[in-house]
């Protein structure tokens, strides 16, 4: 009897402990919805913004005030908003986590209009698309069925159909592959990018040009399991060129692969624009554009509209003072909403014979800032001077239930995949028919080791066993870093700068691509012992691989590579680790900066 007492008396305890964490004050978290409808579309675009309210009055974020915010796609947005596109009516919840605090809010979209049915109407094209692979060919192939013949063209064939299967050429590593179906006069473009084993579809709707933006629907696949997988977000909206983020993720295990790529090709018909400082210090601008844009201009406090929305137009202004001191003018060109910058025009100026030489601060970027929140319009810096990241590699290396196991030793199975995935072999699930490994059909990784052995990565035994989950020693991780034939240019590129002298090393069957791996420190020991027969750790494995590939990164990559990791991982396992940086970019994979 006191058994039961006390379990009811701990469960009830537990229970008030969550409330505390998660109950309690269920009004401190509030939040509010704006609701707008997206151009060109019957989307409707829902902004939430969070807000603490306390003892009767709401609180004020500060600058580092930021709240986690789960969209109904279950897609993670940090900061003190975030955007989601509703397609259809419905109930949409959105979580909000704020320390240790949770609520969900749900907002109902009620007013999208359904389109109507016009299956007679020839205009009316509805279709369905898929990935798939041909493991025959491992070769992509996009597969596409619609509702009725029609004529379809693409890049190597026109016909009239319902039917299209589309084979993707040449699809490497983080090298966009563009296309595009035309059904019935009608333009469809699509976009897909490899990383190691996992595929992004991405299709494009371009939008109203006035509103500078391009809807895109993203669907995410990975051929080497059976699992379902989908992305995180499903759709999206891109307002300019720049970097983008999309997380591909199993709905059932924990395999996931986080897309971050580059968008430089999108036309946002920005107008043409000239300017002159002329000899009587008058300040001259002429503009075109024939896309019926408003436009306005700021200069030392003041906002002066410089088009109208028509057809056709030029736009010209010469400022109202000629500029007669020293200093750095800037006139600032945007749009009527505020919301693109245009063009940013600097003005050096410099008389020296002039009495009075005036640094005029108020020209500066940050004064234009205070302008435009001053007028209640946002006000967006040039994209131009942002920072943008591109994929050398894809994450080669993951984890489980948010543990890495840095230091758990790497199994033959796991080194093996991992050659593959970073030698971006194409898949093939008939490879083990040939590799004849007695202990491997029924393997996670029996694919993996069929391929991997056929290129020599790996070797079995000679009982005719692979020995999968068997684990790779020190010597011998040293040994396949020097005989496969895709690392020895990589090898032979670092130079062998250390010299170790081990006590155990000596007459040992690896001795020699021992010191060949140690000469160049992809793989070493603090003592004199180099215990190459003790299984080597995953971590100690990524470290080696990021040092043999090059992968030093700058201080900003290495601060963008982080913030992606903590944004989409977070293993528990790893913080302080010795080689943190190195199993962070195996997970997320290597990014270099864009120099514009």
């Amino acid at each position: 009897m006191k058994k039961i007492i006390l379990l009811i008396t701990m469960t009830l305890l537990f229970s008030i402990s969550l409330c505390r964490v998660y109950g309690a004050e269920s009004n401190y978290l509030r939040a509010k919805f704006t609701e707008s409808t997206v151009s060109g579309t019957n989307f409707k675009e829902i902004t939430i913004t969070p807000y603490r309210y306390q003892n009767g009055r709401k609180l004020e974020d500060d600058e580092e005030t930021s709240y986690y915010i789960y969209l109904p796609s279950g897609y993670q947005v940090i900061g003190k908003s975030a955007t989601f596109v509703a397609d259809r009516e419905g109930e949409y919840p959105f979580t909000v986590y704020y320390s240790n605090y949770k609520k969900t809010f749900v907002y109902k979209v009620d007013d999208i209009d359904e389109d109507e049915d016009t299956d007679d109407d020839d205009t009316d094209i509805s279709f369905e698309y898929e990935l798939e692979y041909d493991y025959e060919k491992k070769q992509i192939l996009f597969h596409m069925e619609i509702d009725k013949l029609r004529k379809v063209i693409t890049t190597k064939s026109t016909s009239v159909t319902n039917e299209v299967n589309y084979y993707v050429d040449n699809l490497t590593n983080n090298a966009p592959s563009e296309f595009s179906i035309t059904i019935d006069d009608m333009n469809y473009d699509y976009k897909i990018i490899k990383q190691g084993e996992f595929y992004l579809l991405i299709e494009l709707w371009p939008l109203n040009y006035d509103n500078y933006s391009t809807l895109v629907e993203y669907k995410g696949y990975n051929f080497t399991n059976n699992f379902n997988y989908t992305v995180f977000p499903s759709k999206d909206i891109y307002e300019d060129n720049g970097n983008y983020e999309a997380l591909v993720k199993s709905t059932e295990g924990s395999s996931q692969n986080l897309f971050i790529f580059n968008i430089d090709d999108i036309d946002y018909r920005r107008p043409e624009l000239e300017t002159e400082l002329q000899d009587d210090g008058m300040f001259y601008l002429e503009m075109k554009d024939d896309f019926g844009l408003d436009y306005m201009i700021t200069f030392d406090g003041k906002y002066v509209p410089i088009g109208k929305s028509t057809a056709v137009k030029d736009f010209k202004y010469t400022h109202a003072t000629a500029i007669a001191y020293d200093g750095e003018y800037i006139f600032t060109v945007v749009d009527k909403n505020g919301n693109r910058n245009v063009k940013t025009v600097k003005v050096d100026h410099k008389k020296t014979a002039k009495k009075h030489k005036l640094n005029l601060d108020v020209h500066e970027e940050d004064y234009s800032k205070e302008l435009f929140e001053n007028k209640g319009l946002p006000y967006d810096d040039s994209k131009d001077e942002e920072t943008y990241f591109e994929s050398m590699i894809p994450s080669y290396m993951s984890g489980s239930n948010f543990l890495f196991k840095p230091n758990s030793p790497i199994t033959r199975a796991e080194m093996v995949t991992v050659f593959c995935r970073l030698n971006d072999l194409p898949y093939d699930r008939n490879a083990y028919l040939k590799a004849k490994f007695t202990d491997i059909e029924t393997h996670w990784a029996r694919d993996y080791i069929s391929m991997g052995s056929a290129k020599k990565f790996v070797s079995g035994y000679k009982d005719k066993t692979f020995k999968p989950d068997g684990y790779v020693t020190r010597a011998e991780f040293c040994q396949m870093l020097t005989k496969i034939s895709a690392y020895k240019a990589r090898l032979t590129a670092i130079p062998a700068s250390s010299n170790y002298n081990f006590d155990d090393t000596a007459g040992h069957w690896a001795e020699s691509e021992i010191i060949k791996i140690t000469s160049r420190d992809l793989v070493t020991s603090s003592g004199s012992l180099f215990y190459p027969d003790k299984p080597i750790s995953r971590a100690e494995v990524v470290h080696a691989i990021n040092m043999l590939y090059g992968y030093n990164p700058s201080k900003l990559e290495l601060n963008f590579i982080n913030s992606m990791y903590k944004k989409y991982y977070r293993f528990t396992d790893i913080e302080g680790h010795k080689y943190y940086n190195d199993i962070i970019i195996s997970a997320v994979g290597m990014y270099r900066e864009i120099i514009q």
